[in-house]
């Protein structure tokens, strides 16, 4: 059980539950509503490794009956295509995302499938862009006959040579593809610059049952503090300043402007931040989220952005009550 709010997220929690109670407008935004996503949550660091395993533990089916039994209702699954590519998809690898997709489907569980860590395409687009149409006309023809509770994101954070621009033109080449197998199944496109918001907002309209997707870290001094990987390094840092909580919500407020579906495809804070701010920043961008009809799907179950102890199966300190209540 949760222990009693620290002063912060008390104070994060009033803000937005009277918020919510005052807001007799605010409606649940055709994403939230048609794809019924609810609570998701990313699987990051397993399928989207070169192979699965180096960075955490593979995905088992313990673990997709902890994310049921959290109160999760979607998993997103990032996937790492590019890498298992020589022609085709290694029949191999293509079997062991068949079989995790259906084994969080059996569990009750949307599923999310994104491509993610193309690198090359990254690079240089004009030569990989006929693998990235050649992967999706396979995973087209591969997931044909699923249900709704299978969702498609085409491409993870375009960004170096796949600028909004250049992304555009990818999509364009694959959704006449992907349609002709899957008329109705929702499809997630994300902006240029790591699937920044503003980049999300200059996105055209490409098609019925599309959703724009962004990602959110901001600011990364913070959620990305005290990490060996980065470019530059970012020491220890606390967050809940009002002025901090207020930039998050007019960041949602501007990601609600879209007039198509919206999906906070990423957030998250490393677990190395002092338990207190980690909770009022997650707490904070999740309900501001809500409150603006948007989707969210936090990152992530692993990969240092950690929802729970995996020494045990407990979650972390004040982490549930931040993210689910």
């Amino acid at each position: 059980m949760d222990a009693p709010f620290p002063a912060c997220q008390l104070y994060v929690w009033l803000r937005w539950n009277i918020a919510a109670i005052l807001c007799v407008t605010c409606l649940a935004s055709p994403v939230m509503a048609d794809m019924q996503l609810g609570r998701c949550l990313n699987i990051g660091n397993v399928l989207d490794a070169q192979f699965e395993g180096p960075w955490r533990s593979g995905i088992t089916e313990q673990d997709l009956d902890w994310i049921a039994g959290a109160g999760f209702e979607t998993v997103r699954l990032p996937v790492r295509f590019g890498s298992h590519w020589n022609r085709k998809i290694w029949p191999g690898f293509l079997a062991r995302v068949e079989q995790v997709v259906a084994q969080a489907q059996n569990r009750g569980l949307t599923v999310i499938l994104d491509l993610h860590h193309f690198d090359d395409l990254m690079s240089d687009p004009d030569a990989f862009a006929p693998v990235f149409v050649a992967i999706w006309s396979e995973l087209a023809d591969h997931f044909e006959g699923y249900d709704d509770r299978l969702i498609f994101e085409l491409l993870n954070e375009p960004r170096s040579a796949v600028t909004t621009a250049r992304a555009i033109e990818l999509y364009q080449s694959v959704l006449p593809i992907i349609r002709r197998k899957h008329p109705n199944r929702w499809i997630i496109l994300g902006g240029g610059n790591m699937n920044s918001l503003d980049e999300m907002l200059t996105l055209p309209s490409l098609g019925p049952r599309i959703a724009l997707t962004f990602h959110y870290y901001n600011p990364v001094r913070f959620t990305h503090q005290q990490l060996q990987w980065t470019e530059e390094y970012f020491p220890p840092s606390s967050w809940c300043l009002p002025s901090e909580i207020a930039t998050v919500n007019a960041d949602m407020a501007r990601a609600a402007r879209s007039d198509v579906p919206v999906l906070l495809g990423e957030f998250g804070v490393v677990r190395e931040a002092d338990t207190a701010s980690r909770n009022a920043w997650i707490q904070t961008v999740r309900m501001a989220a809500e409150e603006h009809g948007i989707s969210w799907c936090y990152w992530a179950y692993g990969a240092g952005f950690d929802v729970r102890d995996f020494t045990g199966y407990e979650w972390y300190p004040g982490l549930y009550r931040a993210l689910m209540e």
